[in-house]
């Protein structure tokens, strides 16, 4: 069972049943499987992920006049990488950070000539940070009744993915983590079920593209291990990589080279790919910065090793 956490989280509030309201997983799934998608004029995303920033320049490549990104802490905190925020600021993707979304808006008029029942604004609260929480950052708290109203005929809610285990499974009963994803061995990705293997995002909850590949490695080697009994995973060995490097050189200093970002102007209304590859001596001079990792598997790094315990 490798279906990732493909459900997005709900915001738990009034009016997030309402047309225009969408989740930025089927969001950018719909766009990214060529269905069509419709864009409000005024798109809102709640949440401070890459799939927040994501959503909001999806948005304005769609045909969004503006996109805001509404964040519950400061800059600071938010997850989603620097040069991702950097990027949907240079690109028009507007920011607002200490506050919490309260209220979905109803858009007024006739119901029946299908103009209500769609959302129309969000209503938010300024919040302000407090006591640091159980992971390790300090919690928003709202900071008085300073509510503020954004117009929005489109919602996007990025706070989060998660699974829905009783959709995969007809009556087999699969014991949950903590996290109420599916509890697999860290080993062998086996589960409560002998014969059911889990992995990735289902097992974990959302993490990166290298950790579920590892997992289906892990699995691949644990479903082997189940059915002909015997341990075939032989690259768990540790190997001595006949690689020639001088122990006591240093490595060359230099700095990590930028990438080169077509213009702002050129990405509205694309989906062409903003980073630009580097130049062949470029890429060359970036393999040279190695970080050593073979240092402690040679026999001639052995040494100097022990000798320095």
């Amino acid at each position: 069972m490798a279906v990732g956490a493909p459900t997005g989280m709900a915001l738990g509030m009034k009016g997030e049943d309402l047309a225009g309201v969408v989740d930025s997983m089927g969001f950018l799934r719909d766009y990214n499987l060529g269905r069509k998608v419709k864009v409000g004029a005024h798109v809102v995303v709640v949440g401070g992920g890459n799939a927040a920033v994501d959503a909001a320049r999806s948005a304005l490549r769609l045909g969004a006049k503006t996109a805001t990104v509404v964040y519950r802490r400061t800059r600071a905190e938010m997850p989603a990488f620097e040069e991702e925020v950097h990027e949907a600021e240079r690109e028009g993707v507007k920011f607002e950070f200490l506050a919490a979304p309260l209220e979905l808006v109803e858009k007024g008029g006739n119901k029946s000539a299908g103009n209500g029942g769609a959302v129309s604004a969000a209503k938010f609260r300024t919040m302000e940070l407090g006591e640091f929480d159980r992971t390790g950052r300090r919690k928003p708290v709202a900071k008085g009744e300073n509510d503020f109203t954004l117009p929005a005929d489109m919602v996007i809610a990025a706070i989060g993915q998660t699974l829905k285990p009783a959709e995969l499974f007809d009556g087999v009963s699969v014991k949950l983590n903590e996290r109420q994803y599916l509890a697999a061995d860290p080993v062998t990705g086996q589960t409560s079920v002998e014969w059911i293997f889990a992995g990735g995002d289902a097992a974990s909850g959302p993490s990166s593209v290298v950790e579920a590949i590892a997992a289906g490695e892990k699995a691949a080697a644990g479903i082997d291990l189940f059915l002909t009994g015997a341990d075939h995973a032989r690259w768990r060995e540790n190997r001595v990589v006949n690689t020639f490097f001088d122990p006591e050189a240093d490595p060359v200093m230099a700095n990590r080279p930028g990438l080169k970002l077509i213009p702002v102007k050129q990405r509205a209304g694309t989906f062409a790919e903003v980073e630009t590859t580097w130049a062949r001596a470029v890429a060359l001079g970036e393999t040279k910065r190695c970080l050593r990792c073979d240092y402690r598997e040679t026999p001639a790094a052995a040494e100097p090793a022990a000798a320095a315990k």
